[in-house]
């Protein structure tokens, strides 16, 4: 028993170590802070003093995670963990897999929703409606939330709903009139609401009606 209490403490200690490690590092990569609260002063104390384990590799990490997930799958550092460990490997889906089950926890943090737009509309996986989705959850989350309706309106248009997409980029301008984006933002709406010029329309004159052909497509190489 005394053997079997040893191996549980040495246990706890080094996932505590790689709690601290890990979510150290992914505050400041995923760009997700302010809705995951952990309690740092709990985890050092739980370490000890004498401890000298370093950091593990993300391999690592995703075993350790695994096994606190197995009993207790809402645990939300474990979670971050996992994402925070797929992007250091660099395999997006897997950290986005994790995060939308981090979000399902954190039902009202924008912030998470916001890193997840970012993956989904990465060249690599261009998913605008999952985008959509997360996006619109982190506007109702957070209506004041200006970086959140510039997304929003990105994931529209590539969506194919410029309507939409120009509502959220003039909900952008309202709340952030002077953002670094205004300018760019300004720019967009401006294309998609302005009217294509007709072509083939037919003019009057003194004369009666007279017809322009359509002007032909250049041709030019793919």
């Amino acid at each position: 028993m005394l053997l079997d209490r040893k191996r549980i403490n040495k246990w706890a200690k080094v996932m505590a170590v790689v709690l601290v490690v890990v979510f150290g590092l992914s505050f400041v990569a995923l760009g997700v802070g302010s809705g995951v609260n952990l309690n740092w002063s709990d985890l050092w104390n739980s370490i000890g003093s004498k401890s000298q384990s370093g950091p593990n590799t993300p391999e690592q990490n995703i075993k350790a995670f695994a096994v606190i997930l197995q009993t207790d799958p809402t645990n939300e550092a474990a979670l971050l963990g996992m994402a925070s460990a797929y992007r250091q490997l660099q395999q997006p889906a897997k950290q986005a897999e994790y995060l939308e089950k981090l979000a399902a926890v954190k039902t009202t943090d924008a912030d998470i929703r916001l890193q997840l737009a970012t993956i989904y509309m990465s060249p690599e996986a261009r998913d605008y409606q999952a985008a959509v989705r997360v996006l619109n959850e982190a506007t109702s989350i957070d209506p004041s939330n200006a970086e959140a309706f510039l997304q929003l309106g990105s994931a529209l248009r590539g969506a194919g709903d410029t309507k939409a997409a120009v509502l959220a980029w003039n909900r952008y301008l309202e709340l952030a009139p002077d953002g670094t984006m205004a300018e760019t933002v300004k720019q967009q709406l401006a294309l998609l609401t302005t009217p294509p010029t007709s072509v083939g329309s037919t003019p009057t004159t003194s004369g009666g009606p007279t017809t322009t052909a359509p002007v032909s497509p250049s041709t030019t190489s793919p």
